[in-house]
């Protein structure tokens, strides 16, 4: 959700802050602050975003010259990167922010690296070098002059051709080639006087001879060998061209950094603009005071034209430490305990959080014990899991951590559950070395009497409406405990069985009927003794007369027209039509 980051390092970078948050205030200011100074100032936002494509991924192309394996368009990718740095660097040195101010300082241009390789690499060469064409024109002479011997071979040939037979008027001179030994010079027997001294015979024909000069063989080696001699050179001039690069690792290595934290802050900027976040005040107070906070990721996920309903959250070390919430399944309060903590996590990476407004007092750890797992090779049940998890959150817990329960103890009996529970409440509020914030969601509503017991323990609830039987969720998170958890209005929801449903609303009305007397299991044997025909399907006559006559047909043996026919029939003795003419 928050991922709105336009260079792969700069998601690289994103992923790092999300896993290891900020503990310190003034980085964290910082970084908020140059968020909101993306609000403010709209066109060094632009200017940013408009660089930031031209990038590409700065740290790969530079961590593949360290290693000597850069291809030669990833050079050419690194000019550009260095080039799009330019504007990026003036953009920031003129801000009004000190932080940006740095970052503009701290950015080098590299100049000289990105006009070499302006001059030495064509502007859109091969992926390979062996492909060649890679080395720019008018960069090196000798590659030069290999590149025009092999594109003009024949024509060079024809002016050597002409230029002997200017120098020794021999009119008829060709210049011809053979696998044995190559260009030669072929003079009729007429012209064979004018030879030169320094020609060589290298054939005597019936009519002509055939000789060969020092030029003439110096050329062919010229031409023959022109194709392997452009990728050597063009190869050892590449890879001089990457050693020097080399030199400029530290200070691109610097740039990319720098360019991919711009870009995490031009991400939240992005999408605190999109969804409507608000810049949190983040300071050393113990307080996390957050008003309609949203779960970030539910609210984007919502159906069109559905509201996310926000809830304030409100804790700190002296008054509300612990926040006890019962409330219905289905209600909202497993999402309301994970917005509180990814809120959190998001002012401390620098984050702008949804909510109308938050006050985060630092939190050094964020621990959680939230859904359910085991590990079955190692012998360990979910209950087991669930017990080692929270004895590490007690074991680990400072005044300053936010610890997450949610349904604690439910993998046991309801009273081992409850007391585990009741007592890992009692010792966070105790906690001699200090009174760390936490929020705990339970069914167990007999822990909503140990608000009367302790004084930083608050109960509330995430409250629903009950309708002609039907249950409406609200949503809201409102002072006070509740009673009812509405399991079985969600057991309907999922599909069960009427009959089951209706089964279970007789067994709960007996045991809450007999709660008061404390004596469970007399109520469970009540039960077992009551009329369980209700989970036996009924079949009243009209059902058996449809079943009889559904089982005298043979619908192999019936034609369309009689199977319609006879649906007919069916409507009207299911009483269908008569529903149907009625409505």
């Amino acid at each position: 959700v928050v991922d709105r980051t336009i260079t792969p390092m700069g998601g690289r970078m994103l992923h790092r802050w999300l896993v290891f948050p900020l503990k310190d205030v003034k980085p964290i200011n910082e970084r908020l602050d140059i968020v909101e100074y993306y609000f403010r100032e709209p066109d060094f936002r632009h200017c940013l975003d408009d660089q930031l494509h031209r990038m590409g991924d700065l740290e790969r192309i530079i961590s593949r010259v360290a290693a000597g394996r850069v291809s030669p368009r990833e050079v050419v990718q690194l000019k550009n990167a260095l080039s799009a740095i330019q504007p990026i660097k003036s953009a920031c040195l003129y801000s009004s922010n000190e932080a940006l101010k740095r970052v503009g300082e701290q950015l080098n241009l590299c100049e000289s690296i990105r006009d070499r390789i302006e001059q030495e690499i064509m502007p859109d060469p091969p992926q390979l070098v062996a492909k060649g064409g890679v080395i720019a024109h008018g960069f090196n002479a000798e590659l030069d002059e290999l590149r025009s011997i092999r594109e003009n071979g024949k024509q060079v040939l024809l002016d050597i051709q002409e230029k002997e037979a200017a120098k020794t008027g021999i009119n008829s001179l060709k210049i011809g080639f053979n696998n044995i030994f190559g260009y030669y010079l072929e003079v009729r027997n007429t012209f064979k006087n004018k030879v030169p001294q320094d020609w060589i015979r290298k054939q005597t024909l019936a009519q002509a001879e055939r000789y060969i000069t020092p030029e003439l063989k110096e050329y062919e080696a010229k031409i023959l060998g022109a194709d392997e001699k452009i990728l050597i050179l063009e190869a050892r001039l590449f890879n001089e061209l990457v050693q020097d690069m080399q030199e400029y690792i530290p200070q691109i290595q610097i740039n990319a950094n720098l360019l991919a934290r711009l870009d995490c802050l031009l991400s939240f900027a992005n999408i605190a603009e999109e969804n409507k976040y608000v810049r949190p005040m983040v300071d050393d107070s113990m307080v996390i005071d957050i008003k309609k906070g949203r779960h970030p990721v539910i609210e984007t996920q919502l159906p069109l034209g559905e509201q996310y309903i926000p809830n304030d959250v409100y804790l700190d070390n002296e008054q509300q430490q612990i926040m006890m919430i019962t409330g219905p399944n289905m209600a909202g309060k497993s999402a309301l305990l994970r917005q509180t903590a990814l809120i959190v996590l998001l002012a401390q990476v620098g984050c702008f959080v949804p909510a109308e407004s938050a006050r985060i007092g630092l939190v050094d750890k964020v621990f959680t014990r939230v859904g359910a797992s085991d590990n079955i090779s190692l012998g360990e049940s979910t209950f087991m899991v669930e017990m080692t998890e929270a004895a590490n959150i007690l074991n680990s817990v400072t005044p300053r951590s936010l610890v997450l329960f949610d349904e604690l103890g439910r993998g046991t009996s309801t009273y081992d559950g409850i007391s585990i529970a009741w007592a890992m409440a009692e010792y966070l509020h105790e906690n001699p070395y200090g009174h760390p914030k936490t929020l705990f969601a339970t069914h167990y509503h007999e822990l909503n009497e140990m608000e009367k017991q302790f004084a930083r323990i608050k109960n509330y609830h995430v409250s629903v409406r009950e309708v002609d039987g039907q249950v409406l969720f609200i949503r809201k998170l409102e002072a006070g405990g509740s009673e009812h958890s509405f399991g079985i209005h969600v057991a309907r929801l999922a599909g069960m069985p009427l009959r089951v449903v209706q089964r279970a609303q007789v067994v709960l009305k007996l045991l809450e009927q007999n709660r008061q007397h404390h004596n469970e299991a007399d109520a469970l044997k009540d039960a077992a003794a009551t009329d369980t025909s209700i989970l036996l399907p009924k079949e009243d006559s009209t059902l058996k007369a449809l079943r009889e006559r559904l089982g005298s047909y043979n619908p192999d043996a019936m034609t369309p027209l009689q199977a319609l026919a006879e649906l007919n029939e069916l409507i009207t003795l299911a009483g269908l039509r008569e529903k149907e003419e009625t409505r």
